[in-house]
């Protein structure tokens, strides 16, 4: 540090001081070529693995030189005494940390009575040199009385002020400004200020997701972040006076071990920080997905099998995001404890004691609503007591205290293999996974102090664990605690939409299997396997030997977690109104007890996954598929003559709702229409399809010439389950799918589902599911309007152009899609699914106009659509086509045809880049 700042010394001394005799404006030049080429030094040094502390304090040490050349050169100029006024820094300036476009926030002091037009005119010269240099300046002019008041006026001023430090001119003004700042706005405010600190690392983590493991960390603000070390080092300083963690190494507060890790942490986020800076030439903050990569290939991370780049720098950000998090919090609460004594209170006397009424419980004793030992030797002594003290924490609905929590993280080798067999934690550990609504908590206490990895070690591998996909928000661990909370929430639940989960969860008869499955369910991702279920289940069935569950437990459990997905993805990705669906995910659950586990795991591992994971319309598939296997395994006789289509009686039932003069219409209908739309409809809903297609043949018949071959459309609404229905007669015409799918994509709305029928008179009708980008049900006027008139505009010529078309659109809708690498595309056929059909499987990043150009694909090779089911949830799009050929509906079986069509559709899902704005980039350096 001191060579690299000596190396800047000489260099202003050449480029800089060289030049005196020219006024400041005319120095101009001069200053930004100096930058110029310190800033590349910095850059060079950056990219060499330059720590994060180094070279922001490097970046602070060159803004001081320019700086201080500045203030003499003004001064000089304007014949001013330096004695009448000082530049402090302030804030991560003055702190010595300025990553590349951070602003640089000073402050001009002056004294009681210095303050003139020629200071003022200085400072104004100051800031107009560095704005043209190309810095962000905040800045201040106060007198040291003014700079008191408002440091007790406003907390953030305050904590700015308190990392201030002298750059140039009067440094006795300097000084006294320090010291007044310590005897007026510290002394005697300690308590108040901890309190408003804590109070505002609070609200902080509420705003950035309340969580260190969220998808896009907010690494400045949110848990685990820079601000939270900082945090502690400010609180620190209201009483040693010092800005750094050495004054809290002791037994009692940080140990060295933690004060290296969170000084290693702190150290890589500032690194980062730096690199995020660089990569999008702006002061940036949050860790976007779309970055993640090229970060991680700068920093060097290494491909490795099973693990792309971006999750391993991910893993790392989290594991040090954790540090930081759980150390300072610790800390934290044990600053505002007032129940400790003795040399505990040596640092942080000044926060008041309170009497406290003390119950002993067992080993412990329970004050102000945490739990502690009651003898600091209680675990060295019998291990089994680390289990017991969760226990208590959920029967007596406590927290753990500080201390405790401590003493977890000190003494992690006293989880042995013994201690995992043993009888007592064991039964102890299954008690609390049997306490219904009252688990997550416990869990998540188990995790902080890294307890629960060790007494699960099937967990341990999650932790930190980066599940770098469009539909997980959270890490694999975090994910998890948040699946099991969302089960646990239904024991309270209000909702309405919830009621139903709740009264399965109410009569579930053994809750520790499905908690238990949920805890595991995503373990197979800890050691890379895909698909992951199938090593969960293997852990689980481990897992359930070493607890000794029931050999009837243990197949509920393994069955769980082998199948945590399948209720979820058979619901979206299948033919729900097909019988032989039913059927199969029948034979896979085979209990009624084990089917309404796996839909409430189905529901948690859905909210968990992300608020926007769980939409109206996968729910309505999922109770769709549910209710049919619960019927299909409660009297399967009964379902089966149930589905057998009794087209007579269904017909009569139909006729009743129309008039008699339909009752040819009506046999036409019945006699066109396949066996699975008289499943997949009810009575009313096909008598609207049949004055449908009279109202479009009436109009063939006898409407006007040029609307003879106009789609006849009928919109009905369902807010409640958060999609519209469309309804599409017209006749059968070369792209009349891949035409509709593009006037849907320029509202744009987005296709839920999508059924096909074509009779056998070449009359069509189309029926799609629809929901706008929000995924509400179309409402909106000029949404309809504008599909309705692009529709008929398309079918009115033989080739229509969307391209311009959707280019406007995608203009309009602008969304954050993360780059394919982050979510390869997966392209599968599989035809051992449907007896009739090839599914064709499409996973992709989502983007508008996808589902035009699939099947624009499909229809050009001759690959007829009979049914759909189409997913789209933040960002990603997961499709499953129902085909078979054109001329001879048979399935698609040749291998050079799949192959074919396997890569077209590769390269019409593949993104489509739309040039941004031009944004002229802005760094410290620019010209």
């Amino acid at each position: 540090m001191r060579r690299h700042l000596e190396t800047v010394l000489a260099h202003a001394e050449r480029q800089l001081a060289s030049v005196g005799h020219q006024s400041p404006t005319d120095l101009l030049p001069a200053y930004k070529q100096f930058l110029k080429i310190e800033e590349h030094r910095l850059r060079l040094s950056h990219h060499a693995g330059g720590g994060g502390r180094e070279i922001a304090a490097r970046r602070a040490d060159l803004v001081d030189v320019l700086l201080r050349h500045l203030f003499s050169a003004v001064s000089t100029e304007k014949q001013l005494a330096t004695p009448s006024l000082a530049l402090i820094a302030l804030g991560g300036y003055g702190r010595r940390e300025l990553n590349p476009f951070s602003d640089v926030d000073v402050m001009f002091l002056h004294g009681p009575r210095a303050r003139s037009i020629a200071s003022d005119k200085i400072v104004e010269q100051i800031l107009y040199l560095l704005w043209d240099i190309g810095f962000k300046v905040g800045h201040s002019t106060r007198s040291i009385k003014e700079a008191v008041t408002l440091a007790n006026d406003d907390m953030l001023t305050k904590t700015a002020m308190l990392e201030s430090r002298f750059v140039a001119g009067n440094a006795a003004l300097g000084e006294h400004f320090r010291s007044q700042f310590r005897s007026k706005c510290v002394n005697g405010r300690e308590r108040e200020y901890t309190a408003m600190r804590m109070e505002d690392q609070a609200a902080r983590h509420k705003k950035f997701g309340d969580s260190v493991y969220m998808q896009e960390p907010h690494l400045k603000n949110g848990c685990g972040g820079l601000r939270d070390y900082q945090n502690l080092l400010w609180m620190t300083f209201f009483k040693a006076g010092k800005l750094t963690t050495t004054h809290l190494v002791g037994e009692d507060w940080l140990s060295t071990a933690d004060q290296r890790r969170i000084d290693a942490a702190y150290d890589f986020l500032l690194r980062l920080r730096t690199e995020l800076h660089y990569t999008t030439e702006r002061a940036t903050d949050v860790l976007h997905l779309n970055l993640q990569e090229e970060i991680a290939r700068r920093f060097n991370y290494p491909l490795r099998a099973g693990l792309v780049r971006s999750e391993a720098l991910m893993r790392d950000v989290y594991a040090h995001g954790r540090n930081i998090f759980l150390v300072t919090e610790r800390i934290t609460e044990r600053f505002a404890d007032g129940y400790a004594t003795g040399k505990r209170r040596s640092l942080f006397a000044f926060i008041p004691r309170r009497k406290s009424i003390v119950e002993r419980v067992g080993q412990f004793v329970i004050r102000d609503g945490h739990l502690d030992l009651a003898r600091r030797d209680v675990f060295t002594k019998d291990a089994e007591q680390m289990m017991a003290a969760f226990q208590v924490m959920q029967e007596r609905g406590v927290e753990f205290s500080a201390e405790l929590n401590d003493l977890y993280s000190r003494q992690p080798g006293l989880v042995t293999r013994a201690f995992q067999y043993a009888k007592g934690p064991r039964e102890k550990f299954i008690a609390i996974l049997s306490r219904k609504g009252e688990v997550a908590r416990v869990l998540r206490a188990m995790h902080r102090v890294d307890f629960l990895g060790r007494y699960v070690p099937e967990f341990g591998p999650l932790t930190c664990l980066v599940q770098h996909e469009f539909f997980h928000r959270y890490t694999a661990d975090e994910h998890t605690l948040v699946c099991i909370e969302k089960l646990d929430a239904l024991a309270q639940a209000t909702d309405k939409k919830l009621l139903e989960y709740k009264r399965l969860f109410e009569n579930l008869k053994d809750p520790l299997v499905l908690y238990l499955a949920l805890l595991l369910h995503d373990t197979g991702k800890g050691v890379g396997a895909r698909p992951h279920s199938e090593a969960s289940a293997v852990f689980a069935q481990r897992v359930g030997r070493r607890l000794q569950l029931s050999v009837g437990q243990r197949r509920s459990l393994v069955l769980l977690v082998d199948h945590h997905v399948t209720l979820s993805t058979m619901a979206q990705q299948r033919n729900i109104d097909d019988p032989a669906t039913i059927s199969e995910f029948a034979s896979i659950v085979q209990r009624q007890s084990d089917l309404d586990a796996l839909m409430l795991l189905t529901l948690a591992d859905g909210q968990g996954t992300s608020a926007e994971g769980w939409s109206d319309w996968k729910e309505t598939l999922v109770w769709q598929l549910y209710r049919a296997t619960s019927q299909y395994l409660s009297d399967r006789e009964a379902y089966d003559r149930q589905i057998v289509v009794a087209r007579e009686s269904l017909q009569a039932e139909v006729s009743r709702e129309l008039t008699a003069d339909f009752g040819d219409e009506l046999d036409a209908h019945f006699e066109s229409m396949p066996d699975n739309y008289f499943r997949a409809y009810r009575v009313a809903e096909i008598a609207k399809h049949v004055r449908l297609v009279r109202r479009f043949l009436e109009n063939v018949l006898h409407g006007e010439e040029e609307s003879l071959l106009a789609p006849m459309m009928e919109w009905e609404t369902s807010v409640d389950e958060g999609h519209s229905t469309l309804s599409i007669c017209t006749w059968e015409r070369d792209e009349l799918l891949s035409k509709i799918a593009g006037s849907f994509a320029v509202v744009p709305l987005n296709i839920l589902r999508a059924d096909i029928y074509t009779r056998p008179d070449n009359v069509v009708l189309d029926v799609f599911r629809v929901a706008d980008t929000r995924g509400h049900a179309v409402t909106h006027p000029r949404d309809i309007q504008l599909m309705e008139k692009t529709l008929g505009r398309a079918l009115a010529q033989s080739h229509f152009e969307f391209g311009r078309l959707l280019e406007e659109a995608r203009r309009k809708v602008r969304r954050s899609v993360p780059s394919g690498a982050d979510f390869p595309t997966r392209i599968a056929f599989d035809n051992r699914a449907h007896p009739s059909y090839t599914l064709i499987n499409v996973q992709t990043p989502d983007r508008l106009g996808l589902l035009y150009d699939i099947v624009s694909v499909l229809s050009a090779n001759g690959v007829s659509i009979a049914t759909s089911r189409v997913s789209t949830e933040k960002g990603a799009a997961v499709d499953t086509f129902y085909v078979s050929d054109a001329l001879n509906r048979a399935k698609i079986t040749e291998t050079a045809r799949m192959n074919q069509l396997q890569q077209q559709l590769h390269s019409a899902v593949a993104p489509t880049i739309i040039a941004p704005e031009s944004v002229r980039a802005r760094s410290p350096a620019a010209n």
